[in-house]
């Protein structure tokens, strides 16, 4: 794959830059804005309030009520004096510029300027006098001021309009306030392009190590091979991240895990976010996730292991990219069908072998008949037939068989028989032993008896030659036993298989029916692989029924006992004689 240019991770560099900037300006104008309009509403509610202080004051309603009773033009110095002691105290206290007192006519009774006191105000003051208050930017005879204007009540009662105070402070008190709001804002918003500016390109940094140096149509073809991948794979596939959280999967993983889909957006795979709750995470077995911890770095780890019902074939993968580790892969087969297939086509094998056996018998008893009739001893061949007629026509290395009728048992007891005969293993039916129905689920009967028979005597081969071997040189002496009791209930069968190997101790009666590969595994060395007891298990739940150790030492024969119980797997026997 072709690496990326530079370009890319430059470009993306300046378009955050240009987003950062274009969003600062956005925000430092609206609060440019906002800031102006916050300190001109205070400068006009400072001289508003100033104002209104000045004209409720009992000596200005006082003065202001004279005047305006004299001619026009003829207000008496001692009321002046009065009044500009008044708003001198005030100019000097509030900061204001002016404060300007006038009678009803809007002539001048204080002002900063002892020239123009007597003389018609610069500004209209027809608001005021009409008993309104107002607030404005104007310019007059002191320059451009925001002026706030007030009516003044007559002493002797409050609805008479005696004249007007305007109070008014400088433009250039407002622009100094303005320029203060203004640097603060210009600071902020130059501290906010810094941190911006140094997030984007820590950003841009851990962008280019998540993606690995990968661009977006690197990233976009990537993920078209991953989905048609997915798409097309019968396996299941698990992938993780390098700390070992589970990060996608195709449907056959979800299927043979059962675990939820987490949609993604993509319709292949499932995802889960690093910082996901327990919920989705806990979906994925434990076991697959510590084969994943403990994948080595070169090589895959595999490994049988049993989810549910199912038994898995289960391989894990470390990914890494450039020598840097990027997570990992488990890939799932559903080994549990073939497995079982397995296991029922070598109890079918064990059973055509025993035939053959039985069939070379039956043979060789013919041509004993034969060549009786053909040299006229027919007494003898009479006597040799009721012989057999006796005994049976094959002779059988299981003791007590004979209670066992069912064809299928009779056959795989029979098979096994012959199988372990020739390791010097002997097999017995027990005489409390009773099935009066027929099987009519063999294939799942046989394959779970099948396997603890052969657990059971390759348990006693094991702790007879003490090498743990699953198998010795043809004998003729007998160094070990299993039986196995057998008993229908109406459609229930219940079987029990004992040996006199070395038994099961207690720490490994629940792990021999764990899945595993070999006895190096730490699993039992004598009952079996961990393979065959998961799929008696597995096949025994399938029927509702349940297969379990029953003794780890028997008190007879000092092996291990184990049991089963299959519900309605024969047949009636009253239905059976009937047809």
């Amino acid at each position: 794959m072709p690496r990326p240019t530079r370009s890319f991770f430059r470009r993306v560099l300046l378009s955050q830059l240009a987003v950062i900037v274009v969003t600062l300006a956005l925000v430092t104008g609206v609060f440019a804005w906002m800031g102006a309009r916050s300190v001109t509403e205070v400068t006009e509610t400072k001289a508003l309030a100033t104002a209104r202080t000045l004209a409720i004051d009992p000596e200005v309603r006082k003065g202001a009520t004279q005047a305006s009773a004299e001619p026009a033009g003829e207000a008496d110095d001692a009321i002046t004096s009065a009044l500009l002691e008044i708003t001198g105290n005030l100019r000097s206290s509030s900061g204001i510029e002016f404060a300007v007192i006038t009678d009803d006519r809007g002539i001048r009774l204080t002002h900063p300027n002892r020239d123009n006191i007597g003389r018609r105000v610069s500004t209209s003051p027809d608001e005021a006098l009409a008993g309104r208050e107002s607030v404005t930017h104007e310019r007059g005879t002191l320059g451009e001021t925001v002026r706030a204007k007030v009516p003044i009540y007559s002493a002797a009662d409050d609805e008479t309009v005696v004249g007007e105070v305007s109070v008014g402070i400088h433009a250039s008190v407002l622009d100094a306030d303005l320029r203060r709001e203004f640097l603060a804002l210009g600071s902020v918003a130059v501290f906010a392009l810094v941190i911006g500016v140094i997030a984007s390109l820590a950003l841009g940094r851990r962008l280019r190590r998540e993606t690995l140096g990968v661009g977006p149509e690197e990233l976009a073809e990537m993920a078209r091979d991953q989905g048609a991948v997915l798409r097309g794979l019968d396996d299941g596939v698990l992938a993780f991240s390098s700390s070992g959280v589970p990060t996608l999967s195709n449907s056959t993983a979800e299927q043979l895990l059962g675990i939820a889909h987490v949609d993604t957006g993509r319709d292949t795979t499932v995802s889960v976010p690093e910082d996901t709750s327990t919920s989705s995470r806990a979906d994925v077995p434990e076991v697959i996730r510590s084969m994943m911890l403990q994948a080595p770095d070169h090589g895959a780890l595999r490994r049988r292991v049993n989810v549910g019902d199912r038994i898995l074939l289960a391989t894990a993968v470390r990914v890494s990219r450039d020598g840097v580790s990027v997570g990992g892969v488990v890939t799932l087969r559903d080994e549990t069908q073939v497995l079982t297939m397995a296991r029922q086509l070598e109890s079918v094998t064990s059973m055509a072998r025993a035939l053959r056996t039985q069939r070379h018998e039956f043979a060789n008893r013919l041509h004993t008949v034969l060549g009786l009739v053909d040299t006229g001893a027919t007494e003898e061949a009479r006597n040799y037939l009721a012989t057999i007629l006796r005994t049976g026509p094959i002779a059988t290395p299981v003791e007590g068989i004979e209670v066992i009728t069912d064809p299928y048992l009779s056959a795989l007891l029979e098979a096994k028989g012959t199988t372990a005969a020739e390791v010097g293993v002997a097999l017995a039916v027990t005489a409390d032993s009773l099935v009066l129905g027929r099987v009519k689920e063999p294939e799942d009967v046989t394959l779970i008896l099948g396997n603890l028979i052969d657990n059971a005597v390759r348990a006693v081969v094991t702790n007879a030659s003490g090498s743990g071997a699953e198998s010795a040189p043809r004998t003729d002496e007998v160094f070990g036993r299993v039986e196995v009791t057998l008993l229908g209930s109406g459609p229930e069968l219940h079987a029990v298989v004992t040996d006199s190997g070395g038994g099961v101790e207690d720490e490994d009666a629940q792990s021999i029916f764990d899945e595993g590969i070999s006895s190096a595994d730490g699993l039992d060395p004598e009952h079996g692989h961990g393979i065959g007891l998961a799929l008696c298990r597995r096949t025994a739940r399938r029927h509702g029924g349940r297969v379990w150790l029953l003794a780890g030492h028997d008190p007879q024969l000092g092996g291990a006992g184990f049991a089963m119980r299959l519900p309605d797997v024969l047949s009636d026997d009253a239905d059976d004689k009937e047809r």
